[in-house]
């Protein structure tokens, strides 16, 4: 538990496994559904973030239970629900070349930079273990490169774009997953520590 600072994981566990699995899982369906099916991608997309906004919503009345603070959890979570509802809105292919499609790409490339940023700030913020710093900050840097070929990269197109978003869900996926099993372990070592400090306090007195 001296690893990480409490302010990090006042999130409960299942949060980062949760959105580890569906990152994941959505990051492979984006990078394999055949490309030429646009309307596919955007409901993969769409629900993928809609559920990572579901998750997140969770948090925030978990952490609001728990007296934790609840604003950036919350924060990320109308990003990500309002991304989905411009993504499901506008799945329909024959949109294609409309305006609607550089609105999707200037908002996934903007939440891409966004959460890359934030990832590299809390792992520089939040742990003392050099493992976690460097898996968390390595898991930002590449969403930043991730983001700025998307800013640059407009000409390319919605679904090199979408491709590209998937690439960021896996590697964010994994980092999730594994974050959220660690913490697991950090949890149940700092609960076993607790009982421990107790039961001697018990003792302590009764002597």
């Amino acid at each position: 538990m001296s690893n990480t600072k409490r302010k990090f994981i006042e999130s409960h566990w299942l949060t980062f496994a949760l959105k580890g699995v569906i990152s994941i899982v959505a990051g492979l369906c984006l990078m394999y559904t055949p490309n030429n099916d646009i309307q596919a991608l955007s409901q993969i997309l769409g629900w993928s973030m809609f559920s990572l906004a579901c998750v997140e919503i969770a948090n925030v009345i978990y952490r609001k239970i728990c007296s934790h603070n609840w604003t950036f959890p919350f924060f990320l979570g109308a990003i990500e629900l309002a991304i989905a509802v411009i993504i499901l809105c506008f799945s329909d292919p024959s949109v294609a070349l409309s305006d609607a499609v550089e609105l999707r790409i200037a908002i996934l490339s903007g939440y891409v930079l966004l959460a890359s940023v934030t990832t590299i700030i809390m792992g520089f913020l939040n742990f003392r273990n050099e493992t976690n710093r460097f898996m968390w900050v390595v898991n930002g840097m590449i969403g930043c490169v991730l983001a700025f070929m998307m800013f640059g990269g407009t000409n390319l197109g919605l679904i090199a774009h979408i491709t590209m978003f998937g690439t960021y869900l896996l590697v964010n996926g994994i980092t999730d997953l594994f974050y959220g099993i660690h913490s697991k372990d950090e949890c149940d070592e700092l609960a076993a520590e607790t009982a421990k400090r107790k039961k001697a306090s018990r003792k302590g007195k009764g002597k």
